[in-house]
C-alpha cells in the first residue's frame, strides 16, 4: 500500500515533469538554443515521469531517491516496468540531453528533427504520466 507522502511526491514529481514537457517546444524557426532547450526538458519531463512510476509501484521513496540520483540506476530501473526497449529510449533520451547541454560543438538537428523527436518524448511521457495518475487513485 502507498503511504500518502508517496503519493504526495509522486504527484509532485509528475506536476514537476508535466511543466518541463510543455516547455519543451520546437518550431520551425526555432534557434539552436531553444532546440537544445527543448531536448533538455523532455529529458527531464520523462525523468520525473519515471521517478514517479517508481514511486506509484510503491517502491520505497528513499530507493527510489538513491536511484534517481544516479540517471543511469533509473534507467535500469526502468526495464522491469517498462521493457528493455524503453530502457533503451530513455538512455538515448539521457545521452541527446547531455550532448545539448555540455557539447558546444554538438551538430544540433534541424528543426524538423527535433519536433519528431520531442513529439516521441511527449507520447511516452504522457503515457507514463497517465499510467502513474491512475495507479496513484
Amino acid at each position: 500500500m502507498l503511504g500518502p507522502q508517496a503519493k504526495k511526491k509522486a504527484r509532485a514529481h509528475l506536476r514537476l515533469g508535466e511543466g518541463f514537457m510543455i516547455s519543451a517546444d520546437v518550431r520551425d524557426a526555432s534557434s539552436e538554443c531553444e532546440i537544445r532547450n527543448a531536448f533538455s526538458r523532455a529529458y527531464y519531463a520523462l525523468f520525473h515521469a519515471c521517478y514517479a512510476l517508481l514511486l506509484g509501484q510503491g517502491n520505497d521513496p528513499d530507493t527510489v531517491q538513491q536511484i534517481a540520483e544516479d540517471h543511469g540506476r533509473l534507467h535500469s530501473s526502468m526495464r522491469h516496468p517498462m521493457g528493455r526497449p524503453f530502457e533503451h529510449y530513455i538512455r538515448e533520451t539521457y545521452d541527446r540531453r547531455r550532448q545539448a547541454d555540455y557539447k558546444p560543438g554538438w551538430p544540433v538537428p534541424p528543426a524538423t528533427v527535433a519536433q519528431r523527436e520531442v513529439k516521441r518524448a511527449r507520447t511516452q511521457f504522457y503515457w507514463l504520466f497517465h499510467t502513474t495518475r491512475r495507479s496513484l487513485g
